[in-house]
């Protein structure tokens, strides 16, 4: 008897279940009145490429709406004063005659070091001289290895020249299209701490974002693929969930979703609208 009571309450708590997962599975299909939302394509990234030092813009290669890949020369600065710095670090560096001088001093000292030896064995030198000339090879050996010095920190100092002298060539950090020129030749770089040069959008990739009431949101996640339409065009496009928002919104029961599109050839535009069809688990692929 006591075991017909468990099994009867255990069936009762399953179909308390079921009836709850039926209720919960209508409330949000009640819920969801929604067919679709609206989102709006934005770049992945959008940079202001600045200038690293101020300078004059020599060249603007750049122009609006141009295509470029990462590390194409968009503009240069004026490069005198740093071409100079350049030639005569170089000059420094490659410059031989003191090397020279000091390296024919010691190899003095060391014959005459080899002659005091060859007295000092008959006894036919003063000791004194014999300390001169160990001296006289202990100070050519080190003003060789002082002029090495020099010109190791000289090609120090033209590689720092040869960095600095790059810098003002403004590559651009990754493929994308130019959308904006701030800076005109002749104009000064960085007066007042504005440095920007040129706004690189990066459109291989396009990201939107959509706020979603909770009943339409389904079981998604990061990186499930995501079927989209182009507004413009009415046609599916293949997107990616990029991340999920973390929190609901309390007033409005909205949650985001991201989504990145694939955009290799550039034929979507920053600002395409899209939709997304509701409930969105409908739509996952």
């Amino acid at each position: 008897m006591a075991t017909r009571c468990r099994n009867n309450r255990h069936v009762a708590r399953l179909i308390g279940v079921a009836l709850a997962t039926a209720l919960a599975g209508a409330a949000m299909a009640e819920d969801c009145n929604l067919q679709h939302v609206e989102g709006f394509t934005e770049p992945a990234a959008t940079v202001e490429v600045a200038a690293r030092e101020p300078g004059i813009v020599a060249t603007m290669r750049a122009e609006v709406g141009q295509r470029v890949s990462a590390g194409d020369v968009l503009a240069e600065l004026d490069k005198t004063i740093a071409q100079g710095e350049v030639d005569s670090a170089r000059v420094r560096a490659l410059a031989n005659g003191r090397i020279a001088i000091a390296e024919a001093r010691r190899d003095l000292a060391r014959r005459k070091m080899t002659e005091v030896a060859k007295l000092e064995k008959s006894r036919a030198v003063r000791p004194l001289e014999i300390i001169e000339a160990r001296a006289e090879l202990q100070v050519a050996e080190a003003e060789v290895e002082a002029v090495l010095d020099e010109r190791r920190t000289a090609e120090l100092a033209l590689a720092s020249a040869v960095a600095h002298l790059s810098l003002l060539d403004i590559k651009a950090p990754f493929d994308g299209v130019v959308s904006a020129i701030h800076r005109k030749q002749s104009e000064l770089a960085g007066a007042g701490g504005d440095a920007r040069l040129v706004t690189l959008l990066k459109l291989e990739t396009l990201n939107a974002d959509f706020f979603v009431p909770v009943a339409c949101f389904g079981d998604i996640s990061a990186g499930m693929p995501l079927d989209v339409r182009l507004a413009r065009e009415g046609r599916v496009l293949k997107a990616q969930v990029r991340d999920v928002g973390s929190e609901i919104d309390a007033p409005t029961g909205l949650r985001r979703i991201g989504i990145e599109i694939a955009n290799p050839d550039y034929r979507l535009l920053s600002g395409e609208r899209i939709v997304i069809s509701l409930p969105i688990r409908t739509a996952l692929r």
